[in-house]
């Protein structure tokens, strides 16, 4: 006597309105602008008012999100999300200049500008300061700026 375990490749019988919008990867309030413009199915509703979608529902909408053709037959184009992992690189980026450049004041070097330690990065480290030390960076930049005439 087995259990009987459910595949994940089958969908469920029943979708909500939430699983809908992470399965098709968008907002509920942008979901429910395409399903008021017939780009996806409208949910039904479970005798209590909950909505839901069927699962050959939910295969309608994830095919129209895929191919760009509209469970009504029209082409929609759908907005792209951007990773948010660059946002985050570039304030780290601009912390870790920001810091540079108070150690670099603290050492002696209070006239040096942003550009002029952007460009000692460049020249000193030209595949990024990944992996090396906070210290070692600003060594290497201090030492380099000293020896361009800086400060």
């Amino acid at each position: 006597m087995g259990v009987a375990m459910k595949s994940e490749s089958q969908p469920k019988a029943a979708v909500s309105v939430s699983a809908m919008c992470r399965l098709l990867k968008m907002s509920r309030s942008q979901f429910y602008w395409h399903v008021k413009r017939g780009t996806f199915h409208a949910p039904l509703k479970l005798p209590n008012g909950r909505p839901y979608f069927t699962a050959a529902m939910a295969e309608d909408n994830q095919r129209a999100r895929e191919s760009g053709v509209t469970v009504s037959g029209e082409y929609v184009i759908f907005y792209e999300r951007q990773p948010t992992s660059t946002k985050i690189e570039i304030k780290k980026v601009r912390n870790d200049l920001m810091a540079l450049i108070e150690g670099l004041k603290a050492l002696g070097l209070g006239a040096v500008t942003k550009d002029q330690v952007e460009s000692a990065m460049a020249t000193c480290f030209p595949e990024g300061t990944t992996g090396h030390d906070d210290n070692v960076v600003l060594k290497r930049v201090f030492r380099h700026l000293k020896s361009s005439g800086v400060g």
